[in-house]
This record gives C-alpha cells, sequence and structure tokens, in this order.
C-alpha cells in the first residue's frame, strides 16, 4: 500500500484555513433576541443541564437517564462556579461551565488528573476547568460556542486565571489544540464518570495572547481568534466589570453570595440530596459559609 503523502508547507496552510474558516460567521437571524450571559435564574441552570443531560445521553456518555433530566454535580453548584449560556428570549441553545478550584472541592477531573493538576497547585497557580460544553447538533452550525468561547475567555482573564484546562475525548484533541492552541497536560485515562477515554489538555493564560498572536497573524485563515479574543472585544481584563461575582482570596472566607444564587443551589439540592449527603465535614462547612441562608440538613 503507498504511503499517504505528507502535506508540503502550501498545502498545510490551505487545510487550516478550509477548517477555520467561517468559526466566526455567525447565523443569529432566525434565533428570537439572542444573548449570550452567565446563568442567573432557576429555569435558566435547568435549560442547561437538561441540554447536558440529552446531549450526553445521546452521545452515550451518560448510561442511564436521571429522574430529573438534567445532570449536575456538587462542582456545578459551588459559589464560583460559573454556567455560561447562548440562548434566544426563552430557550437555552449551548451552554460551557467554568469550575473554579478550591481546597475543599478541587475539580472533578482531580479523579484521574489529580498530579497534573497538584503540578500547579504547588506553583500557586489559579486554575480552572472546563465542562459540560454543549451545543445541539442542529444547531453547530451557528458557532454558538465560539461566543461562548469568547466571554469565557475573557471573564478568566479577569479573575486571573492562570491555566484553563480540560478533559476531552481524545477523537476531539485535534480541535482543541488546533483552533484553541490546547497544549498536553495529561496522557491518556479511562474516565470513570463518562465511561470513555480521556486526556486532559491546558491553556497557560499567561502567555496565550503571545501565543494565539504569533499563530493566527502567521496563518492565511478568515478566523483569527487573537483578533477575536483582543482587537474585536476591547476587552480590558484589568479594570472591573459590573456584575460579575467576585473573587475569593487565599486570606478571605468563602464568597457570600445573594438570594438568587441560594434559591438556585437549594433547588437543585433539594432535587439530589445525594450532593449533601456524599459531602465531607469541610465541604458541607464550605457550603454553608458560602450560603448562609440555606436549610440546614439533620447532618449539618
Amino acid at each position: 500500500m503507498a504511503e499517504t503523502p505528507t502535506p508540503n508547507g502550501m498545502e498545510r496552510r490551505r487545510t487550516i484555513r478550509i477548517k477555520r474558516s467561517g468559526l466566526l460567521q455567525w447565523k443569529l437571524e432566525d434565533i428570537d433576541r439572542p444573548s449570550i450571559k452567565i446563568a442567573e435564574t432557576v429555569d435558566e441552570y435547568e435549560q442547561a443541564f437538561r441540554l447536558v443531560h440529552d446531549t450526553y445521553l445521546r452521545t452515550g456518555y451518560l448510561k442511564d437517564p436521571q429522574p430529573h433530566g438534567m445532570l449536575f454535580g456538587i462542582h456545578s453548584l459551588l459559589p464560583e462556579t460559573v454556567v455560561f449560556v447562548a440562548k434566544s428570549y426563552l430557550t437555552v441553545l449551548s451552554t460551557l461551565t467554568e469550575i473554579f478550584d478550591t481546597p475543599e472541592f478541587g475539580l472533578p477531573m482531580d479523579v484521574i488528573y489529580r498530579r497534573e493538576l497538584d503540578s500547579l497547585r504547588e506553583k500557586d497557580r489559579k486554575i480552572v476547568e472546563l465542562s459540560a460544553l454543549v451545543t445541539p447538533p442542529k444547531l453547530r452550525w451557528k458557532n454558538l460556542f465560539m461566543l461562548l468561547a469568547q466571554i469565557m475567555y475573557q471573564y478568566s482573564r479577569y479573575r486571573g486565571v492562570n491555566d484553563l484546562c480540560i478533559a476531552v475525548n481524545p477523537k476531539h484533541v485535534r480541535f482543541y489544540k488546533t483552533i484553541f492552541l490546547f497544549e498536553n497536560f495529561g496522557p491518556e485515562r479511562h474516565y470513570p464518570r463518562v465511561d470513555a477515554p480521556a486526556i486532559a489538555l491546558r491553556v497557560n493564560m499567561d502567555d496565550i495572547a503571545e501565543r494565539l498572536k504569533k499563530t493566527y497573524d502567521s496563518l492565511e485563515v478568515d478566523c483569527n481568534l487573537y483578533a477575536y479574543f483582543h482587537r474585536m472585544t476591547g476587552f480590558l481584563p484589568e479594570e472591573a466589570q459590573p456584575g460579575l461575582p467576585a473573587s475569593r482570596s487565599k486570606s478571605a472566607g468563602p464568597v457570600i453570595t445573594n438570594g438568587r444564587r441560594t434559591k438556585v443551589v437549594r433547588h437543585f439540592l433539594e432535587l439530589d440530596p445525594a450532593l449533601l449527603e456524599n459531602l465531607t465535614p469541610e465541604q458541607r462547612a464550605y457550603l454553608y459559609e458560602s450560603y448562609p441562608q440555606l436549610p440546614r440538613g439533620p447532618s449539618a
């Protein structure tokens, strides 16, 4: 069998151009009052969690449907976790969750990549995990995910995040490395939560702007992510942004959230009481300190 010829430089540039072109061409004309926001209401959270549930069930990452038809865990409800949603006026169409590391809860991917994550913690780096990236197949051509990626990037810069970490199925690795310049962070391992293989990837936020500029300025692409994340937005991460959650410092206590968020957390804990039952005393104390209005259970 003849070997497949290796593409030369010109062919490779053309391939990259084809793959990356169109990523920023949004087709939102038929969406009623489209918006990108951080989920706030019980309804927005429910729609986002239902979207993840149905997608994971269809792709086989979730073996059995949940009684309430949603997929969420305790990390989804922590005070600094942010659920980004792209939506029409009434309907959540796409979602992305950003989970901030805490000493009490760590990150979901600690289950298989604790050693790698600890190597960052030992350097006192602020790390987050990106999770539940979901867009229904019929809407993927609208590139809603790119809008979510932009707001997540801006928010991460504002919050002083050093590392974006993610555990992805091996078949998606090339996309994240080619488009967003994620780098290898951990070897392929079996992820029990989704009963599938996973590979850990990481973006170092300290130098990603420089890497994006160098990479995209050297390519003939219709989609320049450096321009998309920086020049097009005029975003200044050092300036305070009104309405965004406060940061939890190492010397301060947990974020004290408002009554609306407490209502949201209470709702989902009532749907799945086992989330509270499985907490350590330290995790329980952190949760109740973060949500003072949350009712205490018998074992609180």
